[in-house]
């Protein structure tokens, strides 16, 4: 697979859980002024719960970012791997082709001679 290829799909990862996050802390906002004005908690209490979950979040984003991109990096490299052996084996069979038309040349030559 060329390079242009993986860069995409590791972006592609990287920007879906950029986004995973974008939409987790907002929910987690959203929680929290809904929690504030029912007067279950404090806006400090809020404040900081804001901040614990949205660390943790970041944190969890970034391990499954990390996880995707390991995967996908295994997962092209022995894509890259497969691709190779059967170019090898193609040009195994290139060969093969041409011997069998070599042989045939010297066989219709021999039999003119």
């Amino acid at each position: 697979m060329d390079k242009m290829k993986k860069m995409g799909l590791l972006g592609a990862t990287a920007l879906i859980g950029a986004g995973l996050a974008a939409l987790s802390e907002e929910k987690i906002k959203e929680f929290v002024r809904e929690k504030i004005e029912a007067g279950q908690m404090t806006k400090e209490e809020g404040k900081l719960l804001v901040e614990e979950l949205v660390d943790e979040t970041k944190k969890q984003r970034l391990n499954l970012e990390k996880n995707i991109i390991e995967k996908l990096h295994g997962t092209i490299q022995m894509a890259d791997k497969e691709l190779e052996n059967l170019s090898d084996k193609i040009d195994e069979m290139k060969i093969k082709e041409l011997e069998c038309e070599l042989e045939k040349m010297k066989s219709l030559r021999k039999a003119k001679d």
